[in-house]
Order: structure tokens, then sequence, then C-alpha cells
């Protein structure tokens, strides 16, 4: 349960960093109290603007745990048409046990990062918002949003550099960062998610999504605003009437499915037409036809779905599709020169071996491998034991990088 919410003036720290780190400015900063058997967590929410335009506002998060001496900071940022309330759900409500809070109470400050896309509405673009800035929102984009967070970071701990990673994503925004930076950071969190491959079974697969999201963009389709509101409908659907024949229409869709096995299927049949990783990718174990997850908790994962944004930027999925079909190597051409430790979570069904790649790529002579090989993607976050196997390890790692 929260306890007070303030919203702060602008302060002359602030203004500072508004003049170091032009053109981003503090729009607004809002701070909110959630009580601890001892203790408390305090989460600062930053909105902030980057040049004149309001659409180009992005969200900065810092959650942590008050009188107590932090050991460092951890920069999370978030999965594809996520925000950083990906880290802060949990499926009874109670953000103090969240993944971002776990870590929080383990004693490090938690620091996030929510993308432009974040507020959107579905039916806002071309209606009562004009999206076309997003044309622009590119891996670049996040890249510069997480370096002015990290000045923010430095402000707090000026003598020690930040862990930076994420889930899917966020790991791949995360090694772009360090490609771009590679000594700006005390370690990195590659967990499920790499824009690299030399395997040409990855490469072909990625082709046709490179192409495909390419055109959109060279066309001027700046979101896709049709693909979260349908997760989040079937999610919602499967939740309040799982039994309930499935009626929306989807092409290629099995006759004759209930709500809930429409939504197992989503998550859990390898399907080559969406867009996906690599061949035989799947978002969760599970069975379609007995509607039955096989590792993740149905409500844990609903949850999880329920705060997603409505849309994502074309162009981010351009250059995360591009990346992996050998296209764009803006944003992996430097990872040598990354020696901080790291830690990969594979999931065997998910990214796979894409992530093993990885491990070849930076020069870290620090690499911890951790995962499941039955997993699918989300399973380690889904699953009911994921604070024995996912947060544990993690701060486990943290304790020795930080």
């Amino acid at each position: 349960m929260r306890i007070t919410t303030h919203i702060l003036a602008a302060l002359p720290v602030l203004l500072s960093f508004q003049a170091a780190a032009a053109p981003h400015h503090v729009v607004r900063e809002t701070r909110v109290l959630y009580p601890l058997a001892v203790g408390q967590l305090e989460l600062t929410d930053t909105i902030v603007q980057d040049g004149p335009l309001a659409i180009n506002r992005f969200r900065m998060h810092r959650l942590r745990r008050t009188g107590f001496p932090a050991q460092g900071a951890v920069l999370l940022l978030p999965s594809l048409g996520n925000s950083f309330q990906g880290y802060l759900f949990d499926e009874q409500g109670e953000i103090t046990r969240s993944f971002a809070a776990n870590l929080a109470r383990a004693g490090y400050e938690v620091w996030g990062y929510s993308p432009r896309e974040t507020g959107i509405t579905a039916a806002a673009c071309g209606v009562t918002l004009d999206c076309t800035p997003a044309l622009d929102w590119s891996i670049q984009t996040v890249i510069d949003d997480a370096t002015y967070i990290r000045s923010r970071i430095k402000q707090v701990f000026p003598t020690r550099d930040p862990v930076i990673g994420g889930l899917s994503l966020g790991a791949i925004s995360a090694i772009a960062v360090v490609n771009q930076y590679p000594r700006d950071y005390a370690g990195l969190l590659a967990w499920e998610g790499s824009p690299v491959s030399d395997d040409p079974a990855v490469i072909a697969h990625n082709t046709p999504f490179c192409n495909a999201y390419s055109g959109m963009v060279a066309g001027g389709i700046a979101v896709d605003n049709q693909n979260l509101p349908f997760v989040k409908t079937l999610a919602a659907l499967a939740r309040t009437a799982p039994n309930d024949p499935f009626v929306l229409p989807v092409p290629g869709f099995p006759p004759g499915l209930t709500n809930v096995q429409a939504f197992v299927l989503v998550l859990s049949a390898p399907n080559p037409v969406a867009p996906s990783p690599r061949p035989g990718f799947i978002t969760a174990a599970g069975d379609f036809l007995s509607g039955q997850l096989f590792y993740s908790e149905k409500r844990r994962i609903m949850a999880a779905i329920a705060v997603f944004n409505d849309v994502t930027a074309n162009r981010v999925s351009r250059d995360y599709y591009c990346s992996l079909a050998g296209v764009e190597t803006a944003y992996t051409s430097k990872l040598s020169r990354f020696r901080a430790p790291v830690l990969l979570i594979k999931a065997g069904q998910g990214f796979g071996a894409i992530m093993d790649e990885l491990a070849n790529k930076v020069s870290s002579p620090s690499v911890t491998r951790i995962g499941i090989h039955a997993y699918g993607h989300i399973d380690h976050l889904g699953s009911p034991l994921h604070g024995l196997q996912l947060e544990a390890p993690i701060v486990f790692w943290l304790n020795a990088v930080l």
C-alpha cells in the first residue's frame, strides 16, 4: 500500500542537470512511499522532455530503500512494448514484491526507463496526436535517453558506475548502450535478448522482418498500435472469461478455441510468420489444448501483460530485426571493447543459442551464465520460483560486481 505522494518543485540541483544535459529538461517529478516491515521503498518518477515537442518525453524512475546505504545502482531498460512497469508488477498488485523491489530490498538502487511510447493510447496516433516524430525513435534514441539517466545516477554515485541491463529488448538496448559507451558501466545484465548473431538460420529468419519494418518506416508508418492492444485484450478475456468461446477474428487460429486456449496458443506455439528472433522461438512453454502453461503462472503473465504500452515505434523494431539480420551493425560493431562482467540469462526455447554467441562478442573475462533449457522467453519471470531462479542469482552476481 502506498502511503504518500509528493509533486516536487523544480529544485536548483535539477536545473543544473538540465543545463548539463540540454536539450533534456525535467517536466515533472513525483515520489511515492511504500511501507515495508522494516523501513520503506521510495519510488521517484520523473518526466523528461527532449527538445521542444511534448511527444518527445520519456520517464525516468528511481526505486530505493530509504534509511539504508545503497551498494550501487542498476539501470533497467524495458522489454519491447513495455515500460518500467514491467519490473514493478506483481500478480497480487504488491509493488514491494516486484522484481525491481526485490533488487531494491537487497540493497541496490534500481533506476528505470520508460520509453517515449509510454502513455500514448492506441487510438491517439493520427487522430488526437501527431505521432510522426516517432519515425525518429530508434535504438539510438534509447541510448541517448539512457545516457541522460546515467548522468543522473552519477550525481548520486559519483565514484561508482552502474550496472545496466534488462529483459528482451531491455537487454538488446543495454548491449547497444555498452557498445557505444563501454567504459561507463560496471556490468551488463543480458536477460533473454541480444541483437547479434552469426547463425545463417537466424539471419535468414530475421531478414524478412527487417525488410518489413524498414518498409513501414520508409512509408511513414511511425508506430504499431495493433499488436499490443490485441495481446492485452486477449489476456483480459482469458482472465475474466477463460472458458468462453474465443471470438476475435485471427487468421490461422484453429476453430473452437476458448479464451484461455487462445491465450496459451499465442504464448506457446512457435510461429514463423509472426516477428520473432529465431526459428522455434516461444514466449512461454505450454499446451494450448489444455490451456496450461508448463512453468509460468497464468495470473502472473496476465499481470505482466496488463501493464504493456499500447504502441511500439516501428523504427525501434526495424533496428532490432535488422541487427539480427546482419544489416544494421551500428549497435554491435564495438562490443569487443566492453570488458566489464556480464550475466547472461538464457531460456533454451527463447533466444536460446543467440545468448551463447553474445559471450564471444564481448571481451569480458567474467561471463556468468544461468538459464533453464526448457523455459520459453519469459518463463523465468513468470515462474512461481522466480525469486529463487531469477532474482537470487542476479543479486548474488550484483554482490560480486558492485
